[in-house]
């Protein structure tokens, strides 16, 4: 019992006797020593920022290099690269102004050196890049915007209009996105003259100048999908498989498990035709994918697809040609933004799908009351098509 006893004394006052140690401290014993800078160091700049590449000192104590520098908004910024890279990126720079990098080398007890000083001249900024390719005109129910973006960076497209007491601009809508070339369509607007403006921001919350501009969209109408009915003309192709129906493409259920579906396999084309219940001058579209992982930008999703339209009622009479008497209104190409291979889908991929893909026609094309869908590839090369919802707008006569 008494040799217990001073063994647990013993161990008591060991640990008591132990320096306590700070865990957030780097690991080891302090030498002091403040490693040598970088040296050689080479500017190349890019938009919205530059790279320095640099010559590391040879010293074994060093653990990285940190570049400090104050944004274009003012903010004191940090960048760091390990002692295995030779180089730093400086990037989110609103303008095209010099700014200037103090560099630093940091040993693993976090002893820094002096600092180098480099001057960067950053190229025209996204941000700015962006703005300078905007263009817009009117259209129905709004107008359309397209941009240049070609180096792909994350920015967010803002439109503004005049608020009721035309006293001040208020944000009506927003785009964001990454892709190097779109449009943007900015839609339910009323037919009235009025202000807008148009400006972008980055994910640094750098912002262009405002475009502003006034104009009047083309007055335009939601077609009532209570008006619609499925048709089956010559050359179409049914819609009813795997529990799908072609009523199920215009019920207002965008759901994975409520669709229009083809045979499989079925070669293209896929018609489909259906009566809209009202003469119209047809303006735009909007045409959802079935949701889904496993069926987004794949399966039967179309890629590439036809839209033909005619105003007087299609016989049921056979004919060599399926598609005498229709008049082609517009050839759609679906757009995954990511640009990823079969099977995987980005954020923003999934986005865009949900909102509906849209698709607008031409002005010069006549009044229709029936329209045909000629389905010519799908997304995944399967031989078969779906549709998860479709929308139209224009001008009823």
């Amino acid at each position: 019992m008494k040799n217990i006893i001073l063994s647990i004394l013993a161990v008591i006052c060991f640990l008591t006797s132990c320096k306590e140690e700070n865990l957030l401290q780097p690991y080891g014993e302090d030498d002091g020593k403040v490693p040598a800078p970088v040296s050689n160091v080479r500017v190349y700049n890019i938009p919205g920022g530059a790279i320095l590449k640099y010559d590391l000192p040879k010293d074994p104590n060093l653990l990285y290099v940190k570049g400090i520098y104050t944004s274009s908004l003012g903010v004191q910024k940090e960048v760091s690269s390990s002692a295995y890279v030779d180089s730093v990126k400086i990037e989110g720079l609103g303008d095209t102004r010099e700014y200037t990098v103090n560099l630093y080398t940091v040993s693993y007890k976090e002893h820094t050196s002096e600092p180098v000083e480099v001057k960067i001249n950053p190229l025209v900024p996204p941000v700015q890049s962006v703005f300078e390719s905007l263009e817009y005109y009117m259209d129905f129910g709004g107008f359309v915007v397209s941009f240049e973006n070609t180096s792909k960076t994350d920015v967010a497209i803002y439109v503004l209009r005049q608020d009721s007491t035309h006293t001040s601009m208020e944000i009506y809508d927003a785009m964001y996105t990454s892709m190097e070339t779109g449009n943007f369509p900015v839609r339910g607007l009323p037919n009235i003259e009025n202000e807008f403006g148009i400006y972008i921001r980055d994910r640094y919350d750098n912002m262009s100048d405002t475009l502003l501009f006034s104009g009047t969209p083309f007055r335009e109408d939601l077609l009532d999908k209570k008006l619609f009915t499925a048709m089956q003309v010559p050359g179409d192709v049914q819609w009813n498989y795997y529990s799908g129906a072609p009523e199920r493409a215009w019920d207002e259920n965008v759901s994975n498990g409520n669709f229009a579906h083809t045979d499989f396999p079925c070669d293209f084309p896929h018609r489909f035709t259906i009566d809209l219940g009202v003469e119209v001058r047809l303006s735009r579209f909007r045409f959802w994918q079935r949701p889904g992982d496993d069926v987004l930008y794949q399966h039967g999703a179309p890629k590439h697809y036809k839209v033909y339209g005619r105003l007087d009622k299609p016989t049921d009479g056979s004919g060599s040609d399926p598609l005498a008497g229709w008049i082609l209104l517009d050839e759609c190409f679906s757009l995954k933004p990511s640009g990823l291979p079969l099977g995987q889908n980005s954020s923003e991929d999934q986005e865009f799908a949900a909102k509906g893909e849209e698709f607008s026609f031409p002005r010069d094309i006549p009044a229709v009351r029936y329209v045909r869908f000629e389905m010519l590839e799908s997304w995944s090369g399967m031989l078969c098509s779906t549709i998860g919802e479709l929308s139209f707008w224009g001008e009823i006569q």
